[in-house]
């Protein structure tokens, strides 16, 4: 009880932890370093998991500012391997988040732009 009672405050008062959407509701949620404060603490902690959500709106907000984003550049973003930023980018093109712009084939000079559904 105890417990819950500090990362209460740990979220409520200083904004490090925050409830999962999950448990959110629950008596006794669970609760995972927000992503600003696991940005702060970099390499002394191992836990990198973020969100749809807000790895969704880092790549948004990226597009709104330079109008492209590439596979490096989510690499670099999320400290992610090749392989997975390459998911990533795939999935918000399905949901037609991103598409493919420009006329490069493959390799460092794919960029990718606003999709049907990039949000306004």
């Amino acid at each position: 009880m105890e417990a819950q009672e500090v990362l209460a405050t740990m979220a409520d008062e200083y904004n490090l932890v925050e409830a999962t959407r999950r448990t959110a509701s629950k008596p006794f949620p669970v609760y995972r370093l927000r992503s600003e404060t696991l940005a702060s603490m970099s390499r002394s902690v191992t836990y990198r998991r973020r969100t749809i959500d807000e790895t969704d709106q880092k790549i948004i907000e990226h597009v709104k500012e330079y109008g492209f984003i590439t596979n490096q550049t989510i690499r670099r973003l999320f400290d992610l391997h090749v392989y997975a930023a390459r998911d990533l980018i795939n999935n918000l093109r399905e949901r037609e988040i991103l598409q493919k712009i420009g006329d490069a084939k493959g390799g460092a000079g794919v960029r990718y732009g606003q999709g049907a559904k990039f949000p306004k």
